[in-house]
């Protein structure tokens, strides 16, 4: 059997017992975001630009579950208050940097910092636990990474340019743990949602030509 929204039991075999199971997605979550976003852009000029925000914001939900129509998520049908809290998508604090820099001799530099803090996940037991509510604790996927590339373009002639260049990526080489789950997630075939630590410290070199 299962529970309806307003509580009700409804036993098994209700609608006959060459039916074994029903489920019946309905749109009655309620959701609510606040956020404030402060930033500010420098035009290029004197050689260089600059641009950056920040967001504070809190994200609200009863269901996270849009996506999922084959699991119920729901802590205890009968109280549905203890469902409403968090949203998965919740992230407190984000920022973002971009800058771009005409250096001496020639060089040109862009830089780009990223961050957010973690977003909250529900407790393995928590719907045994009295006083549980959903997304009540924090992932430990906070994310930081600092990237920035470095070139020279030399002019060949009115037409031509030849850009050679060094990109790094996550310079610090922070963990940045990715979709730490309490739970696989469902249909993940493709490798899209991965697990564990993030990408480590990359760099690259390359050579680009332009006509």
């Amino acid at each position: 059997g299962y529970f309806v929204d307003n509580g009700t039991f409804v036993a098994p075999n209700t609608f006959g017992p060459q039916l074994g199971g029903m489920m019946i997605t309905g749109s009655t979550a309620k959701s609510l975001y606040r956020g404030l976003t402060l930033g500010m852009r420098k035009r290029f000029s004197q050689r260089f630009q600059l641009e950056w925000n920040y967001v504070l914001s809190e994200d609200l939900d009863s269901d996270s579950n849009e996506r999922d129509p084959f699991t119920d998520r729901r802590l205890d049908p009968r109280n549905p208050a203890r469902d409403y809290g968090f949203s998965d998508r919740d992230e407190r604090h984000k920022f973002n940097l971009f800058s771009y820099f005409e250096l001496p001799g020639g060089f040109n530099l862009d830089a780009r910092l990223q961050a957010h803090t973690p977003q909250p996940i529900t407790p393995a037991n928590c719907a045994a636990t009295a006083g549980c509510k959903r997304n009540s604790t924090w992932k430990n996927n906070e994310y930081t990474s600092f990237d920035w590339r470095a070139m020279r373009p030399f002019k060949l002639g009115e037409r031509y340019r030849l850009i050679p260049a060094i990109e790094m990526f996550n310079t610090f080489n922070n963990k940045n743990n990715v979709n730490p789950l309490v739970t696989p997630a469902l249909f993940n075939f493709d490798g899209f949602l991965r697990l564990g630590v993030g990408d480590p410290r990359q760099a690259q070199l390359s050579l680009r030509f332009e006509f």
